[in-house]
C-alpha cells in the first residue's frame, strides 16, 4: 500500500544506512548525540498511538504510546506527536533543528493519488482527511504517508539490509494482510490494494469456504485465526471431548491454545497448523510467481512460538515446503522465507525511516 512524500528541494544527500542486528531488540538506551538527524514516526491504530524518534541508522532512541480515542482526530495525534517531539528533543539536550523529516503509518486503503484513507475501520473522522497536507501543516517539516503494513515491511528491509532487493511481509491474525517493498521501495499499487494477501484465492474447489468479503476460498478463510478454530473446531467434532486437552475444553478456543495443544502433543491440533503453513505457503508463492522477491517474512499475532517453539519451527516448515511444491524452482528454491523480528514496533521504524526517504 502507499507511500506518500511531500517533495522538497533538498541542500544535501543523506544516504539510507539500514539497521544492524543489535537494532532489533530495540535497546532504549541507545542516546542521540547534537549532531544526529533524527526522524519522526507515527504508527496510528484503532487501539493505540507509537511514536518515536529514530536516528539515520534505524535506531529507536525514544518512543511514547497513547490510545488513539484519546486524541481521536488526524490533527489532534499530529500535534500530539509534535509536541512530544518536541519535549522529548530538550529533555535529551538535543536541538529542534536536528528533526528532519516526519513519518505516518495508518491502516486501511490509503489513495495513491489524494494522499488519503479510502477505507478504514475503528478510526472515525480519518476517512477522507488529507493526510499529507494536515502533516506537513502540524510539522513544517517533509513528510510521508504510508500503509502500515509497508511500513513494517521497509523496517524489517531495513534491518536486513536488502538494499534494492525486495521483501514481503505477511502479517497473520484475525486477518492476513502483507506489506511490499520492491526494489528498496514500499509499494501499494495504483488503487492502494497491493498485499492484499488475505483475498487471495488458495481453494478453488466446489466445498470451498466462503469469506467475509463475500467470495470464496480466500486465504483467510482458511489461515485467518477465525478460519484456523473453525478447522480445529471441525477436526475434534466427532471424537470424546474428554480426552481433548484442557486448552480445548473451553467455550472459546484461540490459534494460542492450539498451539499449546500442539506443543504438548495433541496430533490433531498440530495437523490443523502444519495445514496452516500450507495454505500460506500457497499464497506466497503467488507473491513468489508476481513479484520474485528475495525474502518473505511472517509475523503478527498468530505465528505459533514463531522460532522459539518446535511447532512453530515445524508451522514455518510446512509454509517453505508449499511454497517449493508451488513454484518454479528458481523462485522457491531461493526465496529466504523467516519469522519477523521487529515486532509491534516495525511500523513506527518505518514510518520514521521512510521519512527519510524525504531527505534522501
Amino acid at each position: 500500500m502507499p507511500v506518500a512524500i511531500q517533495k522538497l528541494p533538498l541542500a544535501a544527500t543523506i544516504l539510507l544506512r539500514s539497521c544492524n542486528n543489535s537494532d532489533a531488540t530495540l535497546d532504549l538506551s541507545h542516546t542521540a548525540s547534537s549532531t544526529d538527524d533524527l526522524y519522526l514516526g507515527i504508527d496510528v491504530g484503532g487501539t493505540d498511538v507509537k511514536i518515536g524518534l529514530v536516528n539515520a541508522g534505524g535506531t529507536l532512541i525514544d518512543s511514547h504510546r497513547t490510545p488513539t480515542p484519546e486524541l481521536g482526530s488526524p490533527e489532534r495525534v499530529f500535534a500530539f506527536a509534535i509536541d512530544y517531539a518536541d519535549k522529548q528533543l530538550s529533555k535529551l539536550g538535543l536541538q529542534s533543528e536536528q528533526l528532519k523529516a516526519v513519518g505516518l503509518a495508518v491502516p486501511g486503503v490509503l489513495d495513491t493519488e489524494q494522499y488519503v484513507l479510502r477505507e478504514v475501520v475503528n478510526l472515525p473522522g480519518w476517512l477522507g482527511v488529507k493526510l499529507l497536507d494536515t502533516l506537513c501543516a502540524a510539522s513544517q517539516l517533509p513528510s510521508a504517508v504510508v500503509n502500515d503494513a509497508n511500513s513494517a515491511a521497509y523496517a524489517e528491509h531495513s534491518l536486513r539490509k536488502l538494499d534494492r532487493q525486495s521483501l514481503a511481509l505477511v502479517t497473520l491474525g484475525t486477518g492476513i494482510g502483507s506489506g511490499v517493498v520492491i526494489a528498496g521501495n514500499p509499494h501499494g499499487g495504483d488503487h492502494g490494494c497491493a498485499g492484499e494477501l488475505g483475498h487471495i484465492a488458495v481453494d478453488f474447489g466446489p466445498d470451498a469456504i466462503k469469506c467475509t468479503c463475500g467470495s470464496s476460498g480466500h486465504l483467510e478463510s482458511y489461515a485467518g485465526a477465525r478460519g484456523v478454530v473453525a478447522r480445529l473446531r471441525k477436526a475434534i467434532e466427532l471424537i470424546d471431548q474428554e480426552s481433548l486437552p484442557k486448552s480445548l475444553m473451553g467455550k472459546t478456543i484461540t490459534p494460542r491454545d492450539i498451539a499449546s495443544a500442539a506443543e504438548s502433543g495433541h496430533a490433531i491440533s498440530r495437523n490443523v497448523i502444519i495445514d496452516t503453513g500450507r495454505f500460506v505457503g500457497r499464497a506466497i508463492g503467488m507473491i513468489g510467481q508476481v513479484a520474485d522477491p528475495a525474502v518473505v517474512l511472517l509475523g503478527g499475532a498468530m505465528t505459533f512460538g514463531g522460532d522459539d517453539t518446535e511447532v512453530g519451527r515445524q508451522f514455518i516448515q510446512a509454509v517453505r515446503d508449499s511454497v517449493t511444491a508451488t513454484t518454479l524452482v528458481q523462485v522457491g528454491g531461493n526465496i529466504k522465507i523467516e519469522f519477523a523480528t521487529l515486532g509491534n514496533n516495525a511500523g513506527m521504524l518505518g514510518a520514521a525511516m521512510v521519512a527519510k526517504q524525504t531527505v534522501s
